[in-house]
């Protein structure tokens, strides 16, 4: 049987390139893709389209579940035109350039980059996420739209489910296979392969081999309608005396707590939406494969577990819905709450879509409802990112008009003054306010920074309160005048760093300085940092950046370590255009730099780039 299998595997191979051309074709592109952007992401690579590179890692996997989508819907009607995929795909090759482009090149150039930064990559994400979803459900659910029950859905799904494992182990077992035989290969022959061999082989099988194999599995539609649904003995007798008794249990389990809620009254915690939310996927899966009871003639055991379950799951996902309003009142609306709020709703939905006969085609108002829900707290202006930004701006404003400020932006010596004075207070609404402020500023928030004009790296931020330190100092009457200096300069993570002729190696650095470790003099900024010798820091680009050495300190100070001390005045640090700062033997490429001096005692600088070395 097995052998038999096999052997059928070319046959079926041939017929999926011959059943999906469009979608085996982006297979492979997706293959190049991945094999382009990991060639073009290299750090010594001088690169004007990271925006092109963002456009190949969203587009491909896309198109080809797209295009499959379309491909079994036209197989279902019946439809061999060509215009269908070519509106599909063509939609979302300008959706995909508006995200990719659009999105992270022209509002951005027009605003400040930094303040639309995070913003913009939440919206990327979000609205990419949305579709490889939607694409993903069409699949199962689009070709079946016009059926009055969910019979070629069911069995469709579960071929598809089939097809989807049996192509994952073949997969798996190849790229097993291949990398042993090039492993071996080079043992044998004395030649270390690099390791972008092992990946390309992997992203082979992965984005190629892989789908391509399980379009060969994909069932046809017609074959589905043929069929009637039906569980063996086996699958029965599994769920009768194994998943069923577990999912019973469960619901035992959470009336327990139930009860001792209502005695003790003892409030659910958080952990209660993740455990309702794990029992409701399990819940559904099992419902969903017990279809087949559905179709049986009279009352049977398993029937009427499909309306004994969902009607059971009500008090549980009503606990949730009660350790949702709990962690709200206590802690305020985060966008992560608002997801578990709207999870919660959706489940109260899965419920009422089980118990209700004359919805025939569950599966369909399921999948449509979770679309939409995740459409409307991702992409509009009721998303749970919009939402807590309106509440934390809204709780911030409220803030400052207590505090007496009614003129915008502050000035730094006020935003400061205001926050630390936040942070002062012992009381819970201060503490949330200022993680939330925290969190906006770290964000580059524009909303936010027109009111409080510091960033998330600010002295008010990131200062001991316990030490004598405060930037009212600089203001008090009786000391010496002091030229306060702040500057901050940040690029995207995604932004190209030009590297210097002559490079040998390079190192990622990310510190913060120790008030040792730089200083401040007249118009100048020195800062040093240095590299263990002994850390296998070779000066090869191919060296891992592990062997940076955070801890920077005078020259000299160990034989094992080279020292690098740079220099920068200040008028440099305060054009938009410095990229680099250069010392003998090395160049740091700045990704990031926040340097303070706040007053004599109080200075900071936080680094964070590229040291290239020659």
């Amino acid at each position: 049987m097995v052998l038999d299998a096999f052997k059928k595997y070319p046959s079926q191979i041939s017929s999926a390139f011959r059943r999906f051309p469009i979608a085996s074709a982006l297979a492979f592109f997706t293959f190049f893709a991945l094999v382009y952007n990991t060639e073009h992401t290299e750090i010594f690579e001088r690169l004007a389209g990271m925006r092109f590179l963002a456009w190949l890692g969203i587009y491909p996997v896309a198109a080809m579940l797209i295009s499959l989508t379309t491909s079994l819907v036209q197989e279902s009607l019946k439809n061999e035109s060509k215009l269908p995929q070519a509106i599909s795909g063509a939609a979302w090759l300008a959706l995909s350039i508006i995200l990719a482009f659009g999105i992270t090149s022209s509002v951005a150039m027009q605003f400040s980059l930094l303040a639309h930064y995070s913003t913009l990559t939440y919206y990327f994400i979000a609205s990419t996420a949305l579709v490889y979803v939607t694409a993903t459900l069409g699949i199962f659910i689009a070709p079946f739209w016009k059926n009055k029950d969910e019979n070629a859905f069911w069995i469709f799904l579960f071929k598809n489910l089939k097809a989807l494992v049996v192509a994952a182990l073949v997969t798996a077992l190849l790229l097993a296979s291949v990398e042993a035989l090039v492993f071996c290969f080079g043992a044998l022959f004395e030649h270390e392969f690099d390791e972008k061999v092992y990946f390309y082989i992997f992203y082979f099988c992965a984005s190629a081999v892989f789908p391509i194999l399980y379009f060969s599995g994909i069932p046809a539609i017609e074959e589905c309608h043929s069929e009637t649904p039906a569980l063996n003995k086996f699958a029965t007798s599994t769920i009768r005396f194994l998943f069923v008794p577990v999912l019973s249990l469960a619901i035992l389990l959470f009336y327990a707590y139930i009860v001792k809620f209502i005695v003790l009254w003892d409030m659910p915690q958080g952990m209660v939406s993740y455990f309702v939310s794990g029992f409701m996927l399990y819940m559904l899966a099992l419902v969903t494969i017990l279809y087949p009871t559905r179709l049986a003639p009279g009352n049977t055991f398993e029937k009427k577990l499909l309306k004994v379950f969902p009607a059971a799951c009500i008090p549980l996902v009503a606990m949730m819905s009660v350790g949702l309003i709990r962690r709200i009142s206590d802690y305020g609306i985060s966008a992560e709450r608002i997801y578990a709020a709207t999870i919660n709703i959706y489940f109260y939905v899965i419920i009422a879509v089980f118990l209700i006969d004359k919805i025939k085609c569950k599966s369909r108002y399921i999948a449509v409802i979770f679309c939409a829900l995740f459409f409307v707290i991702t992409d509009t202006p009721l998303s749970a990112y919009s939402i807590s930004q309106r509440v934390w701006m809204g709780s911030i404003r409220e803030a400052l008009a207590e505090a007496g400020y009614t003129e915008f932006p502050l000035s730094k010596d006020d935003a400061r003054k205001f926050v630390i004075d936040l942070r002062k207070k012992d009381d819970e609404n201060s503490k949330l306010l200022v993680s939330r402020m925290l969190e906006l500023a770290e964000a580059h928030n524009p909303e936010f920074t027109g009111y409080l004009p510091i960033t998330g790296y600010d002295y008010a931020f990131t200062n001991d309160l316990a030490e004598d330190e405060c930037c009212e100092d600089s203001d008090s009457t009786d000391a010496e005048p002091f030229d306060q200096f702040e500057v901050s300069i940040e690029y995207p993570d995604k932004a190209v760093l030009q590297v210097p002729r002559g490079t040998k190696g390079a190192v990622a650095i990310d510190h913060y300085f120790n008030n040792d470790e730089f200083e401040f003099a007249g118009d100048t900024l020195t800062f040093r940092i240095s590299l263990k010798e002994d850390s296998g820091c070779s000066c090869n680009s191919d060296e891992s950046d592990a062997c940076a050495d955070s801890t920077a300190g005078p020259a000299g100070e160990s034989a094992t370590r080279t020292v690098y001390s740079f220099t920068v005045d200040r008028q440099t640090l305060k054009q938009d255009s410095t990229r680099q700062i250069k010392t003998d033997g090395a160049t740091f490429g700045i990704k990031y730099l926040h340097a303070e001096e706040e007053s004599k005692s109080s200075k900071t600088l936080r680094i964070r780039g590229i040291l290239f070395t020659e």
